[in-house]
């Protein structure tokens, strides 16, 4: 059996087995590492038991968000400020939240697919991938301080409701609606989600 760090032939990219890349530095380096050894201890040993399952234990949020691994599902550039306001200014291994790019979400979702199992992985991601960045885009500086921190610690969940039987993904064409009642306190939706 091969040992986990001799990297097979044109399996791993150019730049993880040390060749030049004017894209990749020592910090996505070293920042794989981190990845790579987290998943592997925390989803990797799990992972096609909770696929067949078909759910990921409340304890895998909240140890993910113990170590700041679920901030990077969000796409860079990462809301610094809003994290530093709740006292988070690393993510596992040391990376700077203003230090977070592109690059280093690749790196991320990368170690994360590896798996070759995608509901854990999605399971863990998705809300925080689709369904904060609007909320961090667009929401109220009182909307995003009431919810936001509960989804960055792990102890709520938020997704996007799209996916319709008729329409699939495709958000043009939706039929849901949501409408304000007359008092504006609520809304009526009315239609049908998939998932």
């Amino acid at each position: 059996m091969a040992s986990q760090s001799m990297p097979v032939p044109f399996a791993e990219p150019p730049w993880l087995t040390g060749l030049p890349s004017p894209y990749y530095n020592e910090s996505h380096r070293k920042w794989q590492k981190t990845c790579h050894d987290f998943i592997g201890e925390h989803l990797l040993p799990y992972a096609l038991d909770w696929e067949t399952e078909g759910e990921v234990p409340d304890h895998v949020f909240k140890t993910f968000s113990k170590h700041n691994m679920l901030i990077p599902n969000l796409p860079a550039p990462l809301p610094i400020e809003f994290l530093k306001r709740m006292g988070i200014h690393e993510l596992k291994g040391g990376l700077k939240v203003e230090d977070f790019d592109y690059f280093h979400f690749s790196v991320y979702i990368n170690e994360m697919r590896r798996l070759g199992i995608s509901g854990p992985a999605s399971s863990l991601a998705t809300g925080m991938a689709y369904g904060m960045p609007p909320v961090i885009t667009y929401g109220s500086k009182e909307l995003q301080d009431r919810i936001l921190p509960e989804l960055i610690r792990g102890e709520k969940r938020i997704c996007i409701a799209i996916t319709e039987p008729d329409a699939g993904s495709d958000v043009a064409n939706i039929s849901t609606t949501a409408v304000k009642s007359e008092c504006g306190k609520y809304y009526n939706v009315s239609g049908e989600k998939k998932w």
